[in-house]
């Protein structure tokens, strides 16, 4: 339940992968809300004992469905880390023009190849991410196998992790830029182009 809400509320998710990921979480809330019935009609020993092996089976299998739907949600926020990161990116080039066209020459150009590549790097590894889950997730719950599944959470949750540390590593580039350009030129007004979103994306 706590995932379904987090893939619907995810605003990077499209609504066709979202409506199918609901349906597909739905099914699984379905399949354990019916071992849950079976308990709970149980009068003999050896129905609950059907049924607790029923719910061990399928926990089983959706432990690692469950952990493949949690790093779909985290894709879909890294998604929208990398969008801004290139959205800043053309903000920060307008920041520069704007410097220069006052005469105003700030030497950052080996700062703003890092900052590109490092936004460039995160989403490649964003993008791998994607394709394994998507690779797993397009099988249909039903016809991946655990092995399948769980290789999956995990490749993409290390390339998700590398894909932030890129993120976050191209932020505190950013930083610096800013302050170079803000010592260069104190008047420019920085804040309303980038430095807020670098706050807000730094937390």
């Amino acid at each position: 339940e706590k995932i379904k809400v987090k893939v619907q509320e995810s605003e990077n998710i499209a609504d066709d992968t979202e409506a199918r990921l609901v349906a597909e979480i739905d099914a699984q809330i379905a399949e354990i809300n019916a071992i849950k019935a079976d308990a709970q009609a149980a009068t003999t020993k050896e129905q609950i004992k059907e049924a607790a092996k029923k719910l061990r089976e399928k926990w089983n299998r959706l432990k690692h469905l469950v952990r493949l739907y949690a790093e779909r949600v985290v894709s879909a926020r890294v998604e929208g880390l990398v969008n801004r990161g290139v959205v800043l990116q053309k903000k920060l080039d307008n920041v520069l023009a704007k410097a220069k066209e006052k005469g105003i020459e700030v030497d950052v150009s080996a700062e703003v190849s890092q900052f590109s590549e490092k936004i460039a790097a995160a989403k490649d590894k964003h993008t791998q991410a994607q394709a394994k889950l998507s690779a797993v997730l397009d099988l249909k719950a039903g016809n991946a196998t655990n092995e399948q599944v769980k290789a999956a959470a995990d490749e993409a949750k290390a390339l998700l992790k590398e894909a932030r540390d890129a993120i976050k590593e191209a932020h505190d580039i950013l930083k610096a830029i800013v302050k170079k350009i803000k010592e260069a030129d104190p008047e420019t007004d920085i804040s309303a182009e980038v430095e807020v979103e670098v706050a807000q994306e730094t937390a």
